[in-house]
């Protein structure tokens, strides 16, 4: 059994203890919703011993039964297994593999026992400022001379979603030893899902760069910027973006640490500043940089050609036989005859 792990003391609670994990609320839709089938699949199962939450799955009941493909059962054990909510009691074996004297003659399925954490952990808030309401005191309860208004904090909202998206993405950050992604490097692949994870990586880095962006998911950040990175956009350009205004050296006096509500719409009203009214993008800081560079490389290119021309042109130079003198007293006697 896992350290700080001990067996779930009800299988409703074990249940819960799942829809609660940081990792089955960012999951896809469609892998949430095959997972949820397949923890209520095996715990309705004639395996499971509530005693010693204890479970033995049959693999051909949970094809035949439930349609569950083996490949498909065989990754959601070990996804299970990675979110620490099941370990494995005893490996399954198949007869061929069992001891004679056993006097056994079937396979053996595997044991399983289903995990809670051990420490009860407070509930995390979210991280969205504490809006604040005034409250306006009865006049009896107000003292001689004091007719201001108090200020009373509203409730921080709690929100499970939002904090274990909070929760994926500062486990990522506090355990960053390099960089995700180089920051002066463009998302391009070779085919869709390696440009997706350069994607999810360029965002990372730039939820790294930024810390407002920190409070949404990664696939959040992802999913506004990825027009920008398939434009050739890179992190250090995307972070100027949210800084600086396009085409001035103007700077945001407001970097969103703080009064930001909705801290995906203040990013894709930053990033909308570049782009141009007919849809396009302006160029991006090192865009312009590159473009800036190739025209200097063009111009220093010319200015060689000529320079090697003018060379040759005065290498094949022939002075005529004689000189200006001798040609005008030509022209003066050719005249005056």
């Amino acid at each position: 059994m896992p350290a700080g792990y001990r067996p779930a003391r009800h299988i409703i609670r074990w249940l819960r203890s799942i829809q609660e994990l940081a990792e089955f609320q960012l999951a896809r839709k469609d892998l949430k919703a095959n997972i949820w089938r397949f923890v209520n699949a095996i715990a309705q199962g004639p395996g499971f011993d509530p005693a010693s939450m204890t479970i033995m799955p049959l693999w051909q009941r949970l094809q035949e039964r439930f349609g569950f493909p083996s490949k498909s059962i065989s990754n959601y054990f070990r996804r299970l297994r990675d979110w620490g909510v099941l370990a494995v009691v005893a490996t399954g074996r198949t007869a061929e593999f069992t001891p004679k004297s056993s006097g056994r003659t079937e396979n053996e399925a595997a044991i399983y026992v289903l995990l809670e954490k051990a420490d009860v952990q407070s509930v995390e808030k979210s991280s969205v400022p504490v809006p604040t309401r005034a409250v306006n005191n009865p006049p009896h309860a107000m003292r001689e001379g004091d007719s201001k208004i108090q200020m009373e904090a509203a409730p921080p909202l709690t929100s499970s979603k939002r904090a274990a998206q909070r929760r994926e993405v500062n486990h990522q950050l506090l355990n960053r030893k390099e960089p995700f992604w180089d920051p002066n490097t463009t998302t391009n692949a070779g085919n869709k899902r390696e440009r997706r994870e350069a994607e999810r990586l360029a965002s990372l880095e730039l939820q790294f760069r930024s810390f407002p962006l920190q409070r949404i998911s990664t696939a959040h950040v992802a999913a506004i910027c990825r027009p920008f990175l398939r434009a050739g956009w890179t992190v250090k350009d995307l972070k100027h973006a949210i800084d600086w205004r396009p085409n001035t050296d103007a700077r945001y006096h407001h970097d969103g640490a703080a009064g930001v509500d909705n801290t995906g719409a203040w990013l894709r009203f930053r990033l909308g500043k570049w782009i141009r009214p007919d849809g396009g993008f302006y160029r991006s800081p090192s865009q312009k940089q590159a473009a800036e560079q190739a025209q200097r490389v063009a111009e220093r290119r010319a200015a060689q050609e000529r320079r090697e021309r003018e060379r040759g042109e005065w290498a094949t130079y022939t002075p005529l036989a004689m000189g200006w003198r001798e040609r005008v007293a030509l022209a003066q006697e050719a005249q005056s005859a």
